[in-house]
């Protein structure tokens, strides 16, 4: 299945309100770009694959191919800055409130950038500014999982599988209250600001603090 000019057309024509020149541009490039390296309708071996090797990240940049509404909304978010609150000077009250000093440089320190950037330390994440500064802040895979499986399983066999099957196959995460992968990964007690009496409202703040989410397919390049 070739990803056409019409199917990029309908995203520029039907997807596109509120997009830029810039970020037209940049999707056609990583729509040529993945394409390239996706897997074609008659690998069936590449799902064995995937049972077997870790997906990996692949950054919001790929994400918001097909995403750029979710993307759009995200970028209005404190997540999508999330880096930023390292540096000297940022948020100096809270930090000396947690006990933490508001001079110091926290963009290097390992405690910190494994919540303030994605994928930090696994495959096709952060690793430091000067070789991945395309990784901070809080990105899609943050909640959602690394995204190689997944992205490959879509961009030639889309409308083949249902989300149960890209999180069965492609490691996609859905949070909910039952797999709250917040509080598992950064919003807990490791945190230097979180006390003993914090409760994380999943509900609020999955309203409040990520994206819309009530953004349907249809918005996309394609329907699916």
């Amino acid at each position: 299945m070739k990803i056409t000019i019409i199917s990029i057309a309908c995203l520029l024509l039907f997807g596109s309100a509120g997009i830029n020149a810039a970020d037209k541009s940049d999707i056609k490039k990583h729509w040529v770009n993945a394409e390239s390296s996706a897997i074609s309708d008659d690998e069936p071996s590449a799902l064995e694959r995937f049972k077997t090797e870790a997906p990996s990240y692949i950054g919001i940049e790929n994400c918001k191919i097909c995403h750029m509404p979710h993307f759009a909304s995200w970028k209005k978010t404190r997540m999508s800055k999330a880096f930023e609150l390292l540096k000297p000077g940022v948020r100096a009250k809270a930090k000396h409130q947690a006990g933490l000093d508001p001079n110091h440089d926290y963009t290097k320190s390992p405690e910190c950038i494994h919540c303030h950037t994605t994928g930090y330390g696994k495959p096709g994440g952060f690793i430091s500014m000067e070789k991945t500064p395309e990784m901070i802040n809080v990105q899609c895979e943050m909640c959602h999982g690394p995204g190689s499986h997944y992205a490959e399983m879509m961009l030639k066999k889309r409308g083949t599988y249902k989300r149960e099957d890209f999180m069965a196959i492609g490691g996609m995460t859905m949070p909910s209250p039952d797999n709250n992968v917040c509080t598992q990964q950064c919003h807990n007690q490791s945190s230097p600001f979180i006390n003993s009496g914090f409760e994380f409202k999943f509900e609020d703040r999955k309203a409040s603090g990520t994206h819309r989410h009530d953004i349907k397919y249809i918005d996309m390049p394609f329907d699916w």
